[in-house]
């Protein structure tokens, strides 16, 4: 048997392993979702709606006629949005309590600032006294505490 020969059973056999996943594949495929048979039919309250004559020419009346009037360049003052509807401070009001209570902050915050560095006291004891009194602080809990010596 040659080389080529060879690869030809070899090609055969693949092929006849691909066909039979893809029946496999095929045989394994989702069922197609569920369809109803019949459509839900959609509602017109509309459908067989009719008005008098004389009531639809009163609601016509109602209603300006302004298909010849031409663009109103005022048109966004007359639908505008006004300010707030009065429940609440105004806005300037507002305003400014929010920047009495940042300034405030900012007092607050220099304060606590001028605090930290006033605590701060120069440390003068070697690195390995810090390390060593580290440990001790670790292990008895600081000089004034005598809970750990019982």
């Amino acid at each position: 048997m040659t080389e080529y020969d060879e690869l030809a059973k070899r090609v055969g056999d693949l092929e006849r392993k691909l066909a039979e996943a893809k029946k496999a594949l095929e045989a394994l495929k989702p069922p197609e979702p569920f369809k109803p048979r019949l459509q839900m039919p959609q509602i017109d309250y509309t459908e067989n709606f009719r008005l008098p004559p004389d009531a639809a020419q009163a609601m016509a009346r109602v209603v300006p006629d302004v298909k010849g009037q031409g663009f109103n360049e005022h048109a966004w003052a007359q639908t505008r949005m006004y300010g707030p509807g009065g429940f609440g401070p105004s806005p300037e009001r507002m305003a400014g309590a929010d920047r009495e209570a940042r300034r405030k902050d900012r007092e607050k915050e220099a304060t606590r600032r001028a605090e930290e560095e006033a605590e701060k006291v120069a440390d003068h004891r070697s690195p390995q006294t810090r390390i060593f009194d580290a440990m001790v602080d670790a292990m008895v809990g600081g000089p004034n505490d005598t809970s750990k010596l019982r």
